[in-house]
């Protein structure tokens, strides 16, 4: 019972988390920015080169962000950020300074971005990211702010709570694998575009092919697959407005169930 009742509070709370807006003068809630499991490419469109990246909030007292929530890295430690030159070689760019990272659903996916403009003048062809471990986001600290992180929770959002999203949410292969496969095939369609049929069918089939050599466990290529077969069937019946809403859709519902676990482990003490 007491069990029970514990679990039930957990999600009244989340119910209330993410649901809550919160004062327009409190700071929203500092992200966990997964582990990319890699490098990611920008894909660039109008005046920006983006990728769109997973995270998961760290702090159920405080507020979810807005869409374009501005957020900075708590360390750029484990960030690294590269321009590739039309001649081939690479470079090794400042995530801090020219990454800019922003929330883009919620507490479920960031986007971080570079102004092609930027590219333009530094000689760069392309640009990819790579996230490696226990990397958090803590919001911009805007002129206003009554209720900024304190540095308590800070270290709690860098330290202990960071390392048990770690152990709880990225240490599953299969979940995490699927989840971030789906968000990279979101990020090759153009936004706001409706494929025809036969484009979306193309699409689907290269993408189901790729499953195959993208590095993801068995379990974790049956998840995409179903996925994308589900996604296929809802867009042509009409219940999305494109196949990207729908892979970000299903992305997103991947780590609403991780971010949950995640909070389960934190009350109980895992």
């Amino acid at each position: 019972m007491k069990t029970m009742s514990i679990t039930v509070g957990v999600f009244a709370g989340l119910f209330a988390l993410f649901n809550f807006s919160g004062e327009v003068s409190a700071a929203p809630q500092a992200l966990a920015l997964v582990n990319s499991g890699g490098e990611v490419k920008l894909q660039c469109h109008d005046d920006s080169c983006i990728a769109s990246l997973s995270a998961y909030c760290l702090q159920k007292e405080r507020s979810v962000p807005t869409k374009g929530t501005a957020y900075n890295f708590a360390d750029t430690k484990q960030v690294r950020l590269v321009g590739i030159k039309k001649d081939g070689s690479r470079v090794v760019l400042d995530a801090a300074n020219e990454l800019r990272v922003a929330s883009l659903r919620r507490q479920l996916a960031v986007s971080v971005a570079v102004p092609k403009s930027r590219l333009e003048e530094l000689g760069l062809q392309s640009v990819t990211v790579e996230v490696g471990p226990n990397v958090t986001l803590l919001p911009r600290t805007v002129a206003g702010d009554k209720t900024p992180l304190s540095e308590s929770e800070v270290a709690m959002a860098t330290g202990p709570l960071r390392a048990l999203g770690t152990r709880v949410v990225e240490s599953d292969p299969n979940r995490i694998g699927a989840a971030r496969w789906i968000l990279r095939l979101s990020d090759r369609l153009p936004p706001n575009s409706t494929l025809k049929p036969a484009a979306r069918n193309q699409f689907l089939a290269k993408a189901r092919q790729d499953s195959a050599s993208a590095g993801l466990s068995s379990v974790a290529r049956d998840q995409a697959q179903d996925l994308l077969t589900v996604c296929d069937v809802h867009t042509g019946l009409g219940a999305y407005g494109t196949l990207r809403n729908c892979l970000e859709t299903r992305h997103d519902t991947l780590l609403w169930n991780l971010n949950v676990g995640f909070w389960l482990a934190e009350t109980h003490g895992s």
